[in-house]
């Protein structure tokens, strides 16, 4: 996983120099060692809910929930 390098109010870096905007801006500074937790956390969500998409297609990728 990347690690959070910089963080404003508006934006965080990553490791690899991907900078992502934050809306809404954050409230407070944060260190990018605070940050780094709530990063990991919707990280492991947005990994999760594509890993659950993922089960609902059949081996040549074909969405099986799909209703059309």
């Amino acid at each position: 996983m990347n690690k959070v390098i910089r963080v404003t109010k508006t934006e965080f870096e990553l490791d690899n120099g991907d900078i992502f905007s934050i809306e809404p801006e954050l409230d407070e500074e944060m260190s990018p060692e605070e940050f780094q937790t709530h990063y990991e956390r919707a990280y492991n969500i947005v990994e999760s809910l594509k890993n659950a998409r993922g089960n609902d297609k059949n081996d040549k990728g074909v969405d099986l929930q799909r209703q059309d």
